[in-house]
């Protein structure tokens, strides 16, 4: 028995440019977390012709896997991915992203989702799904990255729901002030620790300095020092990262240079590399455990934002 292939069609007017609203929107891992798309892992560690990926996810008891083929984009104008599922009540989805400038400025944003289901509850939760919970969260959330994209704020300093520590904002308070008589950077103190107060979780829990840098404007060996220090003083905890040459993906971490391995395997692009420091290492902060809780979990391994380098 064939069951019916449901096609959504969705949009939206934004005030922000497509180059603007790119980096948030393009963030699929982030978009997922924010419409209420529960956590993902792989399902096994093997990487399928064509860099294909077998991931899952649990929600309300049903088990949900699929072969996930590698997103195609063209920075900032559209993206898509096609899934094609091994359990659960959907056979297959596809999406479409597409950003298209409007002449009256601003961005026409389309979102197209086509999604086949497998079974009767596929055909019966489909469309409740996407036509009363999901069309919802989506405006939601592409309204709230139109408005992070307008402001002055940067991702670092958005506004979030941060979890402290019982104390945690009194221990941070003590830190600034311990930070104050290390440094003769009063304004970029605030601004650091203001980021650790409202710092999005994806952010806080690999904070990159030089990104930090570049968003405030400010050069780029003063902010990384400033993290040095605020490392010293508690308020981080510092991590080396090796990094894929390609993918620019995480394949390693340690808190010092000597848990580093000399050579890796990055299973996406299947290749191994030598862990060159200049081109492969880097250092990066996270928040201090006593002080904030951090975003940890995994809502989606592919989209163009983990590999913001690549245009098309």
């Amino acid at each position: 028995m064939g069951y019916p292939e449901f096609h959504y069609e969705w949009e939206w007017w934004l005030r922000s440019s497509p180059e603007r609203l790119w980096p948030f929107v393009a963030d699929t891992n982030r978009f997922n977390r924010d419409t209420g798309l529960p956590g993902v892992r792989r399902a096994d560690d093997a990487i399928r012709e064509n860099a294909r990926q077998s991931l899952l996810f649990s929600k309300l008891g049903v088990r949900v896997e699929w072969e996930e083929e590698p997103f195609e984009w063209v920075r900032p104008y559209r993206f898509g991915v096609h899934r094609r599922y091994r359990a659960g009540p959907v056979a297959s989805t596809r999406v479409l992203v597409e950003l298209e400038p409007s002449p009256r400025g601003g961005t026409w944003l389309v979102y197209h989702s086509w999604i086949r289901s497998k079974n009767l509850l596929g055909v019966t939760t489909v469309p409740l799904l996407m036509g009363f919970f999901y069309r919802r969260a989506f405006d939601t959330a592409f309204r709230r990255y139109d408005e992070l994209a307008t402001s002055e704020d940067s991702v670092f300093e958005q506004s979030a729901s941060a979890h402290f520590t019982p104390r945690g904002h009194t221990r941070l308070d003590a830190l600034r002030r311990g930070l104050l008589e290390r440094t003769d950077e009063p304004e970029l103190v605030a601004r650091l620790v203001e980021t650790v107060e409202r710092g999005d979780s994806f952010v806080m829990a690999r904070l990159r300095p030089y990104a930090l840098a570049d968003a405030w404007g400010v050069p780029r060996r003063k902010v990384l020092e400033l993290c040095l220090m605020a490392t010293r003083a508690g308020i981080f905890d510092l991590r080396w990262d090796l990094l894929c040459p390609l993918c620019r993906g995480v394949k390693e971490s340690g808190s010092t240079l000597e848990e580093m391995k000399q050579r890796a395997h990055c299973e996406v692009c299947n290749i191994d590399f030598a862990a060159n420091f200049d081109r492969s290492v880097e250092l990066t902060f996270r928040a201090s455990p006593t002080l904030r809780r951090v975003e940890e979990r995994t809502f989606c391994v592919g989209g163009p934002q983990l590999t913001p380098h690549i245009v098309a």
